[in-house]
């Protein structure tokens, strides 16, 4: 399975700032900017440091946002793994879609997915980004197989059904819950939306 890659800054050089606390700054700014739309005045504000201290650890905006999509990434599958943990499988499968239902909505108003950011302004053509939103999806799609396979041990889903097609159409249903909820849909019709997806999941 491919790692997420996680940022190192060069060894050796001095901090007088928390890394950490910068590259979450610096996520607030690309989920309510974009990539593109985020200029470097735009981050050296919303981190609050010097140009020469953002330097130190990060040698362009680049190398920032795939710092902050690390830090996002890791955080979303956390998220993801507590939701589908909730009760039975399918309880846990529904706790998760109905989540994405909710957040995707909240997105339009307040702030955007980094993965669908990076998955709409960088690809296909950026190597570097492909590698990690690939990653990324690829422990998605484990969680959610693995949940699919509890409910099946559980008997709460068909034992037939190859988990890991199941797998891939969650994925899908919630990455589509994302770009849907951008052309204004309402919280009520994305949940419609997550229940339906869960008919797909009913024993036989």
């Amino acid at each position: 399975m491919t790692a997420i890659p996680t940022h190192r800054a060069a060894p050796g050089r001095p901090r007088e700032f928390d890394l950490d606390d910068a590259v979450r700054d610096a996520l607030d700014v690309f989920r309510q900017r974009g990539y593109h739309g985020a200029s470097m005045v735009d981050l050296l504000e919303g981190t609050k440091l010097s140009r020469g201290s953002l330097y130190k650890a990060f040698p362009d905006k680049r190398a920032l946002f795939f710092a902050a999509f690390d830090l996002y990434a890791r955080e979303a599958l956390e998220r993801l793994r507590e939701k589908l943990a909730v009760g039975d499988a399918r309880e846990g499968i529904r706790t998760a879609l109905l989540h994405y239902a909710h957040v995707s909505a909240q997105a339009c108003y307040q702030k955007g997915c980094l993965i669908t950011t990076a998955t709409g302004e960088l690809l296909p053509d950026d190597n570097e980004a492909r590698a990690r939103v690939e990653a990324y999806y690829e422990r998605m799609r484990a969680l959610l197989a693995e949940a699919v396979r509890r409910g099946q041990a559980e008997g709460l889903i068909d034992p037939r059904a190859d988990a890991e097609a199941l797998a891939r159409y969650l994925q899908t249903i919630i990455q589509g819950l994302r770009f849907v909820a951008k052309t204004g849909a309402q919280e009520g019709e994305l949940r419609e939306v997550a229940l339906a997806a869960m008919q797909a999941l009913r024993p036989h």
